[in-house]
């Protein structure tokens, strides 16, 4: 009698382990939380800088209007108090240019047709 030949061996598949569906998703999570946590961290004194000592810019209304025909001074007057509505809005400190004594010439926002000074 001749021995009946053994089965092949076949590996049965592999189920998703537990371990490995929470090492794949816990492990991207905590990095996430982490980078979250360190952004945070790191932010903190600046935002409290901001805070106190919040950015500034001088517009100069005078040098805006020199020379204008009266008919558009009032536009030119609305539209910069409009630009310095959004930048108050944004956090940054806005001074009329006859109000300040002295600046640095890169605070001042130059009026249109003139470079601004770095």
């Amino acid at each position: 009698m001749t021995s009946p030949e053994p089965a092949p061996i076949t590996a049965a598949p592999r189920a998703l382990g537990l371990g490995r569906v929470v090492l794949s998703i816990g492990v991207p999570l905590i990095a996430l939380a982490s980078g979250y946590l360190g952004a945070h961290l790191a932010l903190r004194p600046v935002v409290a800088a901001l805070a106190t000592r919040p950015p500034v810019l001088i517009l100069d209304l005078a040098q805006a209007v020199r020379g204008l025909a009266p008919a558009q001074v009032d536009a030119v007057i609305a539209r910069h108090r409009a630009i310095a509505h959004q930048l108050a809005q944004g956090g940054v400190l806005v001074l009329d240019a006859q109000a300040v004594l002295d600046a640095p010439p890169a605070l001042v926002l130059p009026a249109p047709g003139q470079e601004r000074v770095q």
